[in-house]
């Protein structure tokens, strides 16, 4: 058989792989045509994508198989299913993108490759055709600076560490944590090769990282001649530098990155980049911008005369976008609300996508009904020179039903009748329907799932927000106030718990029935945190104290139930990011670094970055270390500050985006202080495990009233 046919049967299907019978014909289209007789799966398509994702589609519809990270996470069944006549499927879109910049790091920054080959699989399956590929682009940068006079110091300390380097590619910062030696640099080249390998010999077209202008700062000592742009700065980070595309070393710097990128990993013609990205022009007339696109697709062009540009529309600029011919450019809107805004990017290919999930985070939250509604088809018939889906959420591995949801409509052309959808997952999901479970769910599509109310990615948490009276924030943009009657959510909760035992042993059911119950104790948190903030404003010592031990022990209680469950464990983020470490000063440095992301989000010059708690974490582990802590903290202030008759003055903000600076008053100095002390706090963590979460839900819901 095919080998690449043959390892992707071994690692997803080892006890079928000799029933499925996979052939290739010629077609303009991606397609897949499926036959059943006799115990075998025929399968025809014109390429590997079409093939996987051709069986994934069989397993779903006749096997009922739902694959997700977050539960489920193996395919299990005993036998394949027979069926008469064809199964087939042509898809309209041309790309099916995968991943945001951020995604890379808020969730994939401590994979090995067995884990990616995982999710290289995972993407195959739902039809993924064209995946960011920027992995181990550290060493392209790296080997490009040292042929610009850097020594190797200097090259390495410009360099963002394992949990950063997604923003420094989207030219925001540049050299936060770096690495301290080059091995660090080639073992991330490493992997980058190997994914990509994959991502070749599966037949996927590769979105590769160009050159926009982005340079270090002491390119400007190094070349005083040249123009080189400070840059506005971003969330309290050091401001950065931009070479101005119209200066004479642009092209110079950016044709021996982009051979060396090709040295390095191959040139695989598609090469993202974003000028001024988040950032500000120097001019912003339209000859300057016209001047900048001509700029980058004459670079690109003398590069690779089949290279096409791949740029985000989050911050395009039209002047910029319309000097580049429409057969060289490809714009990904990644929330596919620019291209209606920005008349259909002026007959541009574009490719719609999906973004969800700021920060990774892990709040029930997403538009079903919205998604549902299939925005490709929707722009399509606007007018828009559609040519693909794509998903660009920050995060994964978090509310698995938007991402089932979601990996359907990259290939369908269609809107989805969510009610019948919903009915399947059930049956996908739990192994069998269950009309109480879909009462549940109908609850949770008029709560938390819910597409009118609020903004998709701004779902906050007061858990994991830093403490004040009524945390109205987590991080800069996650409202932690319920959009939704909490009441009538933990209904769900309890129609989930009261058929238990027919689910027990369903994965699937296990892993939602602990995220049901961890999203209602964090709304209790947030209801009961107001109930605090009355006693104490009424100076009611009694009623403050009691609520507070409440508080308390509810997170511990959280903290112990979602330690059932790996995927909720901040130890499997330690665990892997200690695991991909070659030695022990490597661990330490990507201990840091894992800590940082969740919680700081930066540590410059002692300070916390604009973006603390953005990428918050209702996980075990770092309820209980990190704060839990921070809430016992504010809790015993607050109730001396009521016992004494002092005054409490808190506040929770940095001096930046309208949060006032909260180190200005005492507590929020003790506050930082532990903050910063916890991401040094390196140590082992035991392995997490996953084991039934049953007998800990009903505890929970009975003690506290859910």
């Amino acid at each position: 058989m095919d080998k690449a046919v043959n390892g992707f049967l071994e690692r997803n299907l080892p006890d079928f792989k000799d029933s499925f019978i996979v052939e290739f014909e010629n077609n303009d289209k991606d397609f897949f045509r499926i036959t059943a007789d006799n115990g075998k799966i025929f399968v025809t398509a014109n390429n590997y994508i079409s093939a996987f994702h051709g069986i994934y589609c069989y397993l779903k519809r006749y096997c009922n198989v739902q694959l997700s990270w977050c539960g489920n996470q193996k395919i299990h069944m005993d036998s394949l299913v027979m069926f008469d006549g064809e199964f087939s499927k042509t898809i309209e879109q041309k790309y099916r993108v995968y991943m945001n910049y951020c995604t890379l790091d808020y969730s994939m920054c401590w994979w090995d490759f067995d884990r990616w080959e995982k999710e290289i699989d995972f993407m195959a399956m739902n039809g993924i055709n064209m995946p960011l590929a920027v992995v181990g682009s550290e060493a392209v940068w790296y080997e490009t600076l040292l042929e610009f006079g850097f020594t190797k110091e200097e090259a390495l300390s410009t360099i963002s560490g394992p949990a950063f380097w997604a923003w420094q590619l989207m030219t925001n910062i540049e050299g936060y944590l770096p690495p301290k030696n080059e091995k660090y640099v080639y073992e991330r080249l490493e992997l980058g090769r190997k994914i990509l390998a994959r991502y070749i010999e599966f037949g996927m077209q590769p979105i590769q990282q160009g050159f926009s202008g982005h340079v270090p700062v002491l390119l400007k000592k190094k070349y005083p001649k040249a123009k080189i742009l400070m840059q506005r700065g971003w969330c309290l980070y050091p401001k950065t530098v931009q070479l101005d595309p119209l200066d004479n070393l642009f092209f110079k710097f950016g044709t021996v990155y982009l051979n060396k990128m090709e040295k390095l990993f191959g040139n695989h013609h598609f090469i993202a980049c974003d000028p001024f990205h988040e950032g500000t022009p120097p001019k912003k007339t339209v000859q300057y911008l016209n001047e900048v696109g001509n700029a980058i697709d004459y670079l690109y062009k003398s590069f690779d005369e089949s290279s096409v540009w791949v740029m985000q529309a989050w911050t395009m600029r039209e002047h910029i976008v319309k000097a580049v011919p429409k057969e060289r450019l490809l714009i990904l809107d990644l929330n596919s609300e620019k291209t209606p805004q920005n008349k259909n990017c002026w007959g541009y290919p574009v490719v719609t996508g999906m973004l969800h999930d700021f920060g990774g985070k892990n709040a029930m939250q997403g538009k079903l009904e919205k998604h549902s509604k299939n925005v490709y088809m929707t722009l399509r018939q606007n007018g828009a020179n559609v040519v693909g889906s794509g998903m660009f959420m920050e995060g994964i591995e978090q509310n698995p039903v938007v991402y089932d949801l979601q990996f359907e409509m990259l290939t369908v052309s269609t809107a989805i009748n969510l009610d019948k959808w919903l009915n399947d997952y059930i049956l996908r999901r739990y192994g069998k329907y269950d009309a109480t479970l879909k009462k549940a769910w109908d609850i949770l599509l008029r709560t938390c799932y819910r597409s009118d109310g609020y903004e998709e990615n701004e779902v906050g948490s007061a858990v994991a927000s830093r403490p004040q009276m009524i945390p109205q924030k987590a991080g800069p943009c996650c409202k932690n106030k319920p959009h939704y009657d909490t009441a009538e959510f933990e209904k769900a909760v309890k129609l989930f718990l009261s058929v238990s035992g027919d689910f027990a042993e369903s994965d699937g059911y296990q892993y939602d029935l602990c995220d049901l119950t961890r999203q209602a104790m964090s709304n209790r948190f947030y209801n009961m945190q107001i109930q605090f903030a009355a006693a104490y404003r009424k100076k009611d010592v009694k009623t403050a104290e009691s609520i507070a031990e409440n508080q308390l022990n509810l997170l511990l209680d959280m903290d112990e139930l979602l330690s059932h469950r790996s995927e909720f464990s901040f130890s499997r983020w330690i665990n892997d990011a200690h695991a991909l470490a070659s030695d022990e000063n490597e661990k330490r440095y990507f201990d840091k670094n894992a800590r940082t992301l969740l919680t700081s989000w930066g540590d410059i010059n002692g300070n916390t970055s604009a973006l603390y708690d953005y990428a918050w974490r209702e996980w075990s582990g770092l309820i209980k270390e990190y704060y839990y802590k921070r809430w016992q903290m504010f809790y015993e202030t607050a109730i001396y500050s009521l016992k004494h008759k002092k005054t409490f003055f808190i506040i929770n903000g940095n001096g930046y985006g309208g949060r006032h600076w909260y180190k200005s008053y005492p507590f929020g100095k003790k506050l930082n202080q532990f903050e910063l002390n916890w991401l040094n706090e390196y140590k082992e963590y035991p392995k997490p495990t996953t084991s039934d979460v049953i007998p800990k839900v009903k505890e929970y819901v009975k003690k506290w009233e859910l």
